[in-house]
């Protein structure tokens, strides 16, 4: 590599591409992190991710990638002998179970093919065959394999029978309605290089009272700690002083990424990316591809997974796009390598036109690659679906 950027269109599964105007504010002086004009814009930011979160719950920014915010809700709620209802439909979510059992709790597990979503009727048969359940994970958006669990009815579920509910929402906050107060999430972990379209670094987590309660009676609390995220309750939002050093430019970053989407209107960016999926989904189909999906409902608006097809590699695939067209997207995750690749439609490339340029390269790479697809087919099917 010699250090010139190949990819001239982006269109991955995270990091996304972020906007001229968080670029800038990227470029700007490190912060000292007590100075008072940070203070103001990091108690900003936190006032901004409420809203984008649809909270009144508390929400804290730790200071790492967003896999520190799910391992902190395992180490901080877990306990030797806990019950955990682990949710299971793609490669995330059967990850979780690492935590789970690395800080003493046990998993039962509801799993389904990585093509389908979670019956929130079988969430309920779970609970009712094992009362002593008393936290339930789930990935929202299961970016690996394309898809979006219903959270809105497994958490009503899971409030019934009182359990604390952990949700993996990394990839999808930003590109869908989610309501965390109404459907009863206590622990919502985001992350903001994906819809958000901000830089990786941070972990944005919405906290509910009862989720703070069951930190406090922790055997012990975990404090003092990298993964506490009651030392985020105790010491910023009580207090107003920080636990450790700011990733500053990270959160300043964040501020200007947060400050467009509410210019744009939350509902606006949601019909953008619900677009930009439909788009996509036609002209796949449109070239005559096959989603990986099992039926378009239960598909994320973040991303669109494609069985890979017969004859091809999809690692040559997207190789030949990356040099040749200059437009990057992203291949399967562990079990799914090889099996499928993925076109991202998140945050900034959320636009009909960036995934036409995708389909454009795609299209012509597999031609290049001998596979016999019509040019322009699946353009025109995302143009008519447009």
């Amino acid at each position: 590599m010699d250090g010139v950027r190949t990819a001239k269109f982006m269109l991955t599964a995270g990091p996304v591409e972020a906007s001229d105007r968080t670029l800038r504010a990227l470029s700007q002086q490190v912060y000292y992190h007590y100075d008072p004009q940070f203070q103001e814009i990091f108690a900003e930011t936190t006032r901004m991710l409420q809203e984008v979160f649809q909270t009144k719950q508390d929400v804290i920014i730790m200071q790492g990638e967003a896999l520190l915010g799910l391992e902190a809700a395992a180490a901080c709620c877990f306990q030797p002998g806990d019950k955990v209802l682990n949710l299971v439909s793609g490669v995330f979510g059967h990850e979780y179970a690492w935590y789970i059992r690395m800080y003493g709790a046990e998993p039962i597990e509801i799993r389904v093919p990585y093509n389908e979503v979670i019956d929130p009727a079988d969430v309920e048969k779970a609970l009712k065959a094992n009362p002593d359940i008393k936290f339930l994970a789930v990935v929202h958006s299961e970016t690996p394999s394309g898809t979006l669990n219903p959270v809105k009815e497994i958490c009503t579920v899971a409030k019934e029978y009182g359990v604390i509910t952990i949700i993996d929402a990394v990839s999808s906050m930003g590109g869908v309605d989610i309501r965390p107060d109404e459907w009863g999430f206590d622990i919502c972990v985001v992350g903001p290089q994906k819809c958000l379209s901000s830089t990786p670094g941070l972990a944005l987590i919405s906290v509910s009272d009862e989720a703070w309660e069951v930190m406090r009676k922790h055997d012990p609390p975990v404090r003092y700690s990298y993964l506490s995220m009651l030392d985020w309750k105790e010491i910023y939002l009580e207090t107003g002083r920080f636990p450790y050093t700011i990733f500053t430019s990270e959160v300043v970053a964040l501020h200007e990424a947060l400050k467009q989407i509410l210019e744009e209107g939350l509902e606006n960016v949601w019909k953008r990316h619900a677009t930009a999926a439909r788009v996509c989904r036609a002209g796949i189909r449109g070239m005559g591809l096959e989603i990986w999906p099992a039926r378009d409902e239960i598909c994320t608006p973040c991303v669109t997974a494609i069985k890979t097809p017969e004859g091809i590699d999809d690692a040559v695939l997207r190789e030949h796009m990356y040099k040749r067209y200059g437009v990057l997207i992203s291949g399967g995750f562990k079990d799914l390598m090889g099996k499928l690749f993925r076109i991202g439609h998140m945050g900034k490339t959320a636009d009909p036109m960036y995934v036409i340029v995708a389909l454009s390269a795609l299209e012509k790479s597999l031609k290049d690659l001998g596979y016999p697809v019509k040019l322009g087919s699946g353009v025109a099917a995302a143009l008519e679906a447009f």
